[in-house]
């Protein structure tokens, strides 16, 4: 019997994993841990340590699966490097067990042959989760909103149809966009917003996130507010609505609650569109042969929701088959699942 598996997605920001002792069934335990690893990226064994331990499991006797998009993070100075220090993160947490990891080939390699093919193992988690999708989903389109990215990725007759493989090359073809329900910036999502019956420039300072737009709206709460606040204090809807005055300069003597909620309503909104459109540019060039069908995953999945539905998809959310924890960290269930399943190990 195949002993139980841990499936881990490392990002810049956030480490998620996902524990199945069976593969025909939902994870045991899914963990998600923010990290900004660009601060210290040498706490990173420490950080996968804790993680596995929590989990419940005796790590040595387990089996490891990998994916990442921390090589991007900008304390490495190539993707090249960052895939070295997050292998060695493993190999220190982990001696004497060595994971597989994850290429955006679909196959798992060494940690030897990822070394020497880092290009085919940096930010191939979309791949994972997407494969995985296509096990049950002969037809969708698979839209993950992350804290950070989207991804929009076409499943077509069973197999994942692409044009990208690279981050540069996803975000040219529109199946990357570079948006997130926490931590993009509100001066990435719009450069104007509605105040006091007239249109306001934002400030393009980092003083409001993806983050404090939904918690003053309700759509995610206190403990979803994960990252770091842009002004180091507290996740409380009125610090949230402080943070969101301060985009045009402004604070909460200056403006109320309906304005505050005016801001917010209209970046969201926004912020949909910038997701609806790279559908429709995904969605175009894939013709005839499109599905009409979106499955969601990620904690935004609200996002990719709306942006569906501007698209007239029909929608199946992830949640509903892997339960609500392993549609939030995908990547992460995908790869042990697809550990379980395959030939390479």
């Amino acid at each position: 019997m195949r002993p139980p598996i841990i499936g881990w997605d490392v990002g810049g920001a956030n480490v998620k994993a996902a524990l199945i002792t069976d593969s025909h069934q939902n994870p045991s335990a899914v963990l998600e841990r923010p990290f900004a690893l660009w601060r210290d990226p040498t706490r990173l064994p420490e950080v996968l340590a804790e993680v596995a331990g929590r989990l419940g499991i005796e790590h040595r006797a387990s089996a490891m699966a990998v994916t990442m998009t921390a090589e991007l993070a900008d304390c490495f100075s190539t993707k090249r490097e960052g895939v070295a220090s997050v292998l060695d993160a493993f190999c220190a947490a982990f001696p004497g067990l060595e994971p597989w990891i994850y290429g955006v080939d679909g196959r798992f390699r060494t940690v030897g042959q990822a070394r020497e093919e880092s290009h085919v193992v940096a930010a191939a988690n979309w791949m994972a989760s997407a494969t995985w999708v296509a096990r049950s989903t002969a037809d969708a389109l698979f839209l993950d909103v992350g804290s950070t990215t989207t991804d929009i990725i076409p499943i077509v007759s069973g197999g994942v149809d692409v044009r990208g493989r690279t981050d540069l090359a996803r975000l040219e073809s529109g199946e990357l966009v570079y948006t997130g329900a926490l931590r993009t910036p509100v001066a990435a999502i719009v450069r104007a917003v509605p105040v006091q019956g007239s249109r306001c420039r934002v400030a393009a300072e980092y003083f409001a996130l993806s983050a404090d737009v939904y918690r003053w709206l309700g759509r995610i709460d206190e403990q979803g507010y994960t990252c770091e606040t842009p002004d180091g204090r507290g996740r409380s809807r009125r610090e949230a609505g402080i943070r969101l005055a301060r985009v045009v300069c402004a604070d909460m003597d200056m403006l109320g609650p309906d304005e505050i909620t005016a801001i917010a309503e209209h970046v969201a909104r926004a912020q949909v569109r910038q997701v609806a459109s790279a559908i429709r540019r995904v969605m175009r060039r894939l013709g005839p042969k499109c599905p009409r069908v979106a499955v969601l995953a990620g904690q935004g999945r609200f996002i990719a929701q709306a942006a569906a539905e501007t698209m007239r998809l029909a929608t199946r959310d992830l949640a509903s088959e892997a339960g609500s924890a392993a549609a939030r960290a995908a990547p992460a269930a995908a790869v042990a699942y697809l550990l379980a399943e395959s030939p390479d190990v």
